[in-house]
């Protein structure tokens, strides 16, 4: 198993190396105006609740909003739930469709969330050079739209390369926080000169830094060994309204061709080698003299050689809109997730998948594998393989098969969790408590 790291816990975990930061601006809304008796009987309750809210810049410039990935996912996710407890949040992300190409709009709003547009080319790719123009128009609008919005926080998704935000961020007077997923430096993402650029922007980045944010117990030791600042370990989560067992749909389940007794597997995410995709054949292969179908949904690279060798047993979607996934989740059976673990190298599995938690809001026993950051969310929700034993896997799924009550009692275990737990609204107090200690 690629799971060595022991210790920590789902919720929010402080660095020991934890420095206080001085007060820049702290609490532009705390205005209390005591001007009688009355108003001094409520007046530590006001001071409370308006020390508690904040304006927010959330910086996602890698991001397109919206999007069908788990990437743009989180950042609405958690922009949105930090609004819905209180707080002032503008989304800071690159427009699609017509608005991509109409250089006279630079706001919008998307579900109820202001949004602000960047059009930053943040790629290496040579390919890109001829759109690098529109860096110097996205940095002047970009920096009118922060300064009037005159923010207390910027929080911001962490990507290289994007040295934009870094000279964004020069000139503003308020904390920042970056949110880290991936390294990028050191886990072989660049390499060349293209590392060394990397590098650079990293450590600026870093250096501008008031407090690190990321997903995972292994993530935050694996940023410990570069960064000396507060480090915090806030994981994905779910809106639990969206994604929700009640959303099963018969006549989805006919659409797809699907028989009565048939059992649906279902498998959510990019067709990239880490996700496990290349992987389904074989299942379908051994599990086709079952009730079995296999449903994909989902693109990416790997998608035409998956489709070329599509079984009988198999249902190929291909990309879809984000909004239709949860009514196709509650409509399966079982829901897999056969990670890759070799694209990892010698370094242990550090994702936190946001399928993983949509699998277990949705009311399903998740098939996974036993890896350290994966038992954190499934926990007795699922049956997770033995790391990178794909006949175990199988086995897993052949036993939910035969077994509707295990099914039943496995995925109102996944429920249950994830309505207690995993919440994107509870991610974004743990978030809040945060920007308090800066």
């Amino acid at each position: 198993s690629q799971s060595c790291c022991r210790g920590g816990s789902s919720g929010i975990i402080y660095s020991n190396n934890l420095n206080r930061i001085q007060n820049v601006r702290r609490y532009k809304y705390q205005r209390c105006i005591r001007v009688s008796s009355w108003s001094c009987l409520f007046s530590k309750y006001w001071d409370m609740n308006i020390m508690n809210r904040f304006n927010v810049a959330y910086l996602a410039f890698d991001q397109f909003v919206p999007s069908k990935h788990a990437g743009f996912v989180h950042s609405y996710s958690i922009a949105k739930a930090i609004k819905s407890i209180g707080n002032d949040v503008v989304l800071y992300g690159i427009p699609t469709g017509v608005d991509l190409y109409n250089l006279t709009r630079w706001s919008g709003e998307y579900h109820g969330l202001n949004v602000n547009y960047v059009r930053f080319i943040v790629s290496f790719k040579s390919k890109y050079r001829p759109l690098y123009p529109l860096n110097i128009i996205s940095y002047y609008k970009t920096l009118k739209n922060l300064k009037d919005q005159d923010p207390d926080i910027v929080h911001e998704r962490f990507h290289l390369p994007n040295p934009f935000s870094a000279k964004l961020f020069e000139r503003l007077d308020c904390p920042k926080v970056l949110e880290i997923n991936n390294l990028y430096v050191g886990c072989g993402v660049y390499g060349g000169r293209d590392e060394k650029k990397a590098q650079e922007q990293q450590k600026k980045h870093f250096d501008q830094s008031d407090a690190i944010i990321t997903q995972t117990r292994t993530l935050k030791d694996m940023i410990g060994e570069v960064i000396d600042k507060p480090i915090y370990v806030v994981p994905n989560g779910v809106d639990t309204k969206k994604f929700d067992p009640g959303h099963s749909s018969e006549e989805l389940r006919k659409k797809l061709g699907l028989e009565e007794d048939q059992i649906v597997v279902t498998f959510l995410g990019s067709f990239r080698k880490w996700h496990g995709a290349q992987f389904i054949s074989k299942m379908a292969d051994l599990l086709k003299d079952k009730k079995v179908v296999f449903l994909l949904i989902g693109g990416g690279e790997l998608f035409d050689e998956i489709d070329r060798g599509r079984r009988e047993n198999m249902i190929l979607t291909g990309p879809m809109e984000y909004d239709a996934v949860p009514k196709y989740l509650a409509s399966s059976d079982i829901l897999i997730a056969p990670f890759d673990i070799n694209y990892f190298g010698d370094r242990d599995f550090w994702w936190n998948p946001v399928k993983l938690f949509e699998y277990m809001a949705s009311g399903k026993p998740v098939v996974s594998y036993d890896l350290f950051e994966i038992r954190q969310i499934v926990r007795d929700a699922g049956l997770l393989a033995e790391a990178g034993k794909i006949d175990d896997f199988i086995k897993n799924i052949d036993c939910l098969v035969e077994d509707e009550n295990l099914r039943r009692r496995l995925g109102s275990r996944g429920r249950e969790i994830a309505l207690n737990e995993y919440d994107w609204e509870k991610r974004a107090r743990d978030v809040v408590k945060i920007y308090q200690t800066l």
